[in-house]
């Protein structure tokens, strides 16, 4: 039976803020996009979009918490949470009196309802998201949209406004490998070894000593001539120079108005836009390399079917090592096969044979 109590609060609140909302909105995006002409180059670009989405975001935050504060009225069954933002912020999908909604919760503000009401679920998504069909992996949630295509949550957050604008994808993967593939190299880019390994390649490549590397020096001094520059320095109480093939006329000023200021070598040497260049490269390189080799541990993979414990290839593919299970009882699972695993290992029986036959999970039953 319909709750026409929940819809109506829903609907009316919409009518009264909708329109000076978009108002507001609106005035924002037109000041914004005049700061994006004055400095948008290159990557700032997207950094500008985000910057300008967050805005209106709290432009419209701000409005409902003192005009609506019916919104925030979030009662009813949990049902499930999809990961925007990794362990910080998430869209809700509840349940109350047969119906269906949903709701954006961030760990600094409170929950707020961003759909209207629905028969189900998958309605709530439909209406949302244009599609009900995703794939939770690695903390994020990726949505498959009729033509193959791939979008996360975390980079189309316009769904947070949904009661008073129309949700429009503006981000997209061309498919679910391509996206699993771009979380586990953003995942890689944290990795120091990764990063020291690229560094040192680059300085290898520019015969520049990597004994160096994540240390502090003295700057004396810094010359430049038609072929490149010279770079006179102390580390360690010992005189020593380095040859650069450019770099940032910040450092020739600094020299200047700051002799023997102690820096960071790394810092020094990635303002050399030809250093910077090889290192993005070799950087790139290692990353990929590391993606196809490494051993990825067994995870938990989550779908409209239910949730089941995978473990990922090189180029994104994923096999299905389980049957299907509720999200907490495959995260049990898992607990309970990485476990297994080390006790083998040490025992030194565990061979690892992602090829073999899929691994049998005792006294579990499938997900109907």
């Amino acid at each position: 039976m319909r709750n026409d109590s929940i819809e109506r609060s829903v609907n009316d609140s919409m009518l009264t803020i909708a329109d000076y909302i978009l108002q507001m909105i609106e005035q924002t995006k037109r000041q914004q996009e005049l700061d994006i002409k004055r400095l948008a180059v290159g990557d700032d670009f997207s950094l500008l979009k985000e910057e300008r989405e967050e805005a209106e975001y709290e432009l419209y935050y701000t409005l409902i918490e003192e005009r609506q504060p019916d919104l925030f009225e979030v009662n009813g069954d949990f049902v499930e949470s999809f990961p925007v933002e990794k362990d910080k912020s998430f869209l809700q999908v509840f349940h109350k009196n047969g119906q269906f909604y949903g709701v954006y919760k961030h760990e600094s503000k409170e929950a707020h309802k961003v759909t209207h009401v629905f028969q189900s679920k998958e309605e709530v998504l439909r209406s949302t998201l244009g599609t009900s069909e995703f794939e939770k992996f690695r903390g994020q949630s990726f949505f498959l949209s009729k033509d193959g295509k791939v979008f996360s949550l975390q980079d189309n957050k316009q769904f947070r406004l949904n009661l008073v604008k129309p949700y429009k994808t503006l981000s997209f993967y061309e498919s679910i490998e391509q996206a699993r593939t771009f979380v586990v190299k953003e995942e890689l880019k944290i990795d120091p070894k990764l990063r020291i390994q690229s560094l040192r390649r680059t300085l290898e490549e520019h015969h520049i000593p990597s004994d160096l590397i994540g240390k502090t020096v003295t700057l004396n001094s810094i010359s430049k001539d038609h072929e490149d520059v010279r770079i006179s320095f102390e580390e360690d109480e010992k005189k020593r120079y380095i040859r650069l093939p450019d770099l940032s006329e910040k450092w020739m000023e600094r020299v200047r108005n700051n002799q023997r200021s102690k820096v960071a070598f790394d810092e020094l040497i990635m303002d050399s836009r030809s250093i910077g260049e090889g290192f993005l490269a070799f950087y790139g390189i290692e990353i990929n390399k590391e993606l196809q080799t490494r051993q990825h541990d067994f995870e938990v993979i989550s779908i409209a079917e239910g949730s089941y414990i995978g473990k990922l290839s090189g180029n994104g593919r994923v096999k299905k090592l389980s049957p299907y299970f509720s999200e907490e009882e495959a995260k049990k699972q898992l607990e309970n096969l990485t476990n297994y695993i080390q006790l083998e290992k040490q025992n030194e029986k565990y061979i690892d044979k992602e090829s073999g036959p899929t691994i049998k999970f005792m006294g579990r039953s499938e997900k109907q």
